[in-house]
C-alpha cells in the first residue's frame, strides 16, 4: 500500500483524544494484534474482504498470544481472519464491528497495481478526510475506534477493581485488553493513544499474529 505521508499533515480531533486518554485509568494495559497472514494473492486491495487463514499461521498466532489472552478480556474485529484467531484464545471473545479494516469499497480484491494511478493519488494526498470509491475515511475508521477505546476503556477499570493474582507474561505485566485486529486499526489505535496525527505509523510495518504492548506511560 503506497500511502504518503505528507510532512505538513496534521488533524486535531479533541473527542476522540480525549477518549483515546481515558484509557488512563485502565488497569493493566493494552494489547493489540494482527490476525494471522490470510490466503489471498499479493499485492491485492483487501479490508472487508471476509480472508481465511492458514491453520498453521492460526495456530502459531494461538501459541504467541495465549500468555496474554489467558489474563485478558479479548475482543476482535468480526473478519473471519481475526474471529477465528479470537474464539480459539477465548471462546467467550467479544465481537466487534469497530475494530473492522477499513472498507476500501470498490476498491476490494482489486489489485493495487490495477488501481489507477491518479484515484491513488486523490485519495492517499486527501487523507484522512478522503475514501475509495463507495468506501470509508480514515477519519470516520478513527471516530469508530475511539468510540471502542472509550467503552473498554470503562470496562477495564472496572475489572482492574477486583483483585487478580499475579501472572508472568515475559518483562510485562499482564494486559487488562487485548484486541485481534487489522493493521490499519492497530496503526491508527496507536497515534490516537499517543496523541499524534493519524498517518504517523502507516509507514510502518504490523507484524501478523504477534503483541503489540502500548506503555502504560502512554495510556
Amino acid at each position: 500500500m503506497r500511502v504518503q505521508i505528507g510532512p505538513g499533515f496534521e488533524i486535531v480531533m479533541k473527542a476522540v483524544q480525549e477518549n483515546a486518554q481515558s484509557l488512563a485509568t485502565m488497569h493493566g494495559g493494552l494489547i493489540l494484534a494482527r490476525h494471522p497472514k490470510p490466503v489471498v494473492e499479493a499485492g491485492v486491495c483487501y479490508g472487508r474482504m471476509d480472508l481465511a487463514c492458514d491453520a498453521s499461521e492460526v495456530a502459531d498466532a494461538v501459541a504467541r498470544l495465549m500468555p496474554y489472552a489467558s489474563v485478558a478480556l479479548v475482543y476482535a474485529s468480526p473478519a473471519r481472519r481475526c474471529r477465528d484467531l479470537a474464539l480459539r484464545l477465548d471462546p467467550a471473545a467479544r465481537i466487534d464491528e469497530r475494530l473492522q479494516e477499513l472498507d476500501f469499497g470498490a476498491w476490494e480484491g482489486v489489485r493495487w497495481d490495477a488501481i489507477a494511478q491518479s484515484d491513488f493519488d486523490a485519495w492517499a494526498n486527501g487523507l484522512p478526510e478522503t475514501a475509495p470509491p463507495g468506501g470509508e475515511t480514515l477519519a470516520a475508521m478513527a471516530a469508530r475506534l475511539s468510540a471502542w477505546l472509550a467503552d473498554v476503556s470503562g470496562i477495564a477499570s472496572e475489572a482492574g477493581r477486583r483483585p487478580t493474582p499475579p501472572v508472568e507474561t515475559g518483562t510485562c505485566a499482564a494486559p487488562a485488553i487485548l484486541a485481534i485486529t487489522h493493521a490499519g486499526p492497530i496503526r491508527v489505535l496507536r497515534a490516537l493513544i499517543e496523541g499524534l496525527p493519524l498517518l504517523t505509523h502507516f509507514s510502518q510495518p504490523v507484524p501478523y499474529g504477534a503483541a503489540i504492548e502500548m506503555a502504560k506511560s502512554k495510556l
